[in-house]
């Protein structure tokens, strides 16, 4: 009980930001921090004085563009463009006490219509010609393999779709409100990397009342979830043809958490079609036929003193894990098992 109820009350720690940042020069001048690479050509590391690192994790330099910026740009002065994701790893066995998400996504660069998101194009700010989609942090060392990785990447494609409602508790008189970037009180195929019901759980009770099985709101338990049909859709992995009809219940007003199911009154819900999906977002450009289905991510751990062999070895391993294209035999989904096999990671620096 207490597990579901901090899933459906905790301020969202999984977060997509997109927002144009002030420009800086890119250099070609000699790099400003010490980078390494372990051996097997996987994942870097990037050496930060212990005041700047402190300054990094404290005062969440990721997400200040004065900060993360010209670090960005320096990663450039090292690395090729040949990157889709750069994913900032801290050298932290959990989340840091001053931080408050566990990761979080800044968009770059989208060219894709149809999923309810804009147009854009930052990556000159970073120092890309145009290659760089998105960066991301995530704030343990191991959170590659355990999550959210999976959610922090299906962010450059959803939630721009759908205005989705929740709730921050449980209650008999609660107002829902608009839940962003997440999928809220919305079905799917499967519970959603951004969270959201599975719609086969279902049961109808009468007068606007309604029975599912537990679920988050934004989140569904890190990389133990495969993508769901409308996320999937959304990537350019699959035609909206093989997206199942769901609904999303919108003005909550009451919510109880049992064992396993919530029980919830919603005054409107709306049932999407495959057909209804596109009429609302406009076909999907690039189509599943040509849309990139292959990425390129380079994987860099921010740190304040060198990695240990066990630090690299044990980061080296996600890394080789999540860009597998094969079952990996472990309750967990890399990036090729959550799509279905439909896409994959190219992990190198």
């Amino acid at each position: 009980m207490k597990r579901l109820l901090r899933q459906l009350i905790i301020l969202p720690l999984l977060i997509w930001v997109a927002c144009e940042d002030e420009k800086l020069s890119n250099s070609d001048d000699d790099t400003i921090y010490e980078y390494e690479s372990h051996s097997n050509n996987r994942v870097s590391s990037l050496l930060m004085s212990e005041s700047d690192y402190s300054d990094w994790v404290n005062n969440d330099g990721f997400s200040d563009g004065s900060t993360r910026l010209p670090l960005v740009q320096d990663v450039y002065n090292k690395f090729s463009d040949k990157y889709d994701f750069i994913f900032f790893v801290l050298n932290e066995p959990t989340i840091p006490e001053n931080l408050y998400y566990y990761g979080k996504l800044i968009g770059v660069s989208n060219d894709v219509q149809g999923i309810g998101k804009s147009v854009y194009d930052y990556t000159s700010d970073y120092g890309s010609s145009g290659k760089l989609k998105a960066i991301m942090q995530l704030t343990g060392l191991e959170y590659l393999k355990y999550g959210p990785a999976l959610h922090e990447i299906a962010h450059q494609w959803a939630n721009f779709a759908l205005s989705t409602h929740s709730v921050d508790a449980p209650g008999s008189n609660i107002t829902s409100y608009p839940y962003g970037s997440h999928w809220g009180f919305t079905g799917g195929s499967t519970k959603g990397q951004l969270g959201g019901f599975k719609q086969s759980s279902l049961i109808e009770n009468g007068d606007n009342s309604y029975t599912v099985e537990e679920f988050g709101p934004f989140a569904n338990g890190g990389n133990g979830i495969p993508y769901n049909e409308l996320e999937l859709y959304l990537m350019g992995m699959i035609p909206a043809s093989s997206v199942s009809n769901f609904d999303m219940f919108t003005d909550i007003t009451s919510l109880a958490i049992n064992a396993s199911t919530f029980d919830f009154t919603a005054s409107t819900r709306t049932t999407y079609t495959s057909e209804s999906l596109v009429d609302l977002l406009g076909e999907r450009v690039p189509s599943v036929d040509d849309s990139q289905k292959d990425f390129k991510l380079l994987v860099i751990v921010i740190t304040d003193s060198p990695l240990s062999d066990d630090e690299w070895n044990r980061v080296d391993a996600t890394a080789e894990w999540f860009s597998k294209t094969e079952d990996d035999g472990t309750i967990l989904y890399n990036f090729w098992e959550a799509t279905n096999g439909a896409g994959s990671i190219t992990i190198e620096n």
